[in-house]
């Protein structure tokens, strides 16, 4: 069993990412691959290429501004037990610091027909289905991978309306791959500070009690 680590960067990472990293604990063979340049998409592509080419069995997708457990791995590949993708929890890192995480994903004829709703309320005891995520921290089965490629030439080629996840994500659930997410993996997101859970829900907790307090004083 062999897994290719693929990190889509630009000309650097962060300190605290390759510390996460070099903590990571393998699982079977691991081989590690970065792919830099000033679009995003093109380096996931020339990754995913490399993936098929060498022939593993999954590809392990992080972005070089995440921090993560060091069983990161482990706890991945336990949940790709007859799972297709599977995807942490991450949170954008400005606020109201957003799950990276969607409930529904679906392409219109046009852009303004796509439908897509975030994943605010996600449950927190057990892994879940999801219509897309973002690629900060995602495993995935080559052999998806290898079917989406054979369908759509480009794996990660930005569908209108989308950035490259969301649209790997709408490729592989159009070939019959299913996404789901594992809430008990929580990813930072490395800011001025590291955003995680904690920080999503004191936001929205903060923003409600404001509005309770514009209610009272009307």
């Amino acid at each position: 069993m062999k897994t290719m680590v693929c990190v889509p960067c630009t000309d650097t990472v962060q300190t605290d990412f390759v510390q996460s990293l070099l903590r990571m604990k393998p699982k079977g063979l691991v081989a590690y691959e970065f792919v830099s340049g000033s679009l995003v998409y093109r380096n996931r592509n020339e990754l995913a290429e490399k993936a098929v080419a060498e022939k593993t069995d999954f590809t392990l997708w992080l972005d070089s501004d995440m921090v993560f457990p060091d069983t990161l791995m482990i706890d991945l590949m336990e949940d790709m037990q007859g799972r297709d993708i599977v995807t942490g929890v991450c949170h954008m890192r400005r606020p109201p610091y957003t799950p990276c995480i969607w409930k529904t994903l679906r392409q219109g004829l046009t852009i303004e027909e796509n439908e897509t709703e975030g994943y605010d309320d996600y449950p927190r005891d057990g892994i879940f289905p999801v219509d897309g995520c973002g690629f900060a921290c995602v495993m995935v089965r080559t052999s998806v991978i290898e079917a989406v490629i054979d369908r759509y030439s480009e794996a990660f080629a930005p569908i209108p309306g989308y950035g490259e996840d969301l649209s790997f994500c709408l490729r592989a659930r159009a070939c019959g791959f299913t996404v789901h997410c594992d809430p008990r993996i929580q990813i930072g997101h490395i800011a001025q500070t590291i955003v995680t859970d904690r920080s999503f829900r004191a936001y929205r907790q903060a923003e409600a009690a404001m509005k309770r307090r514009e209610q009272h004083a009307e």
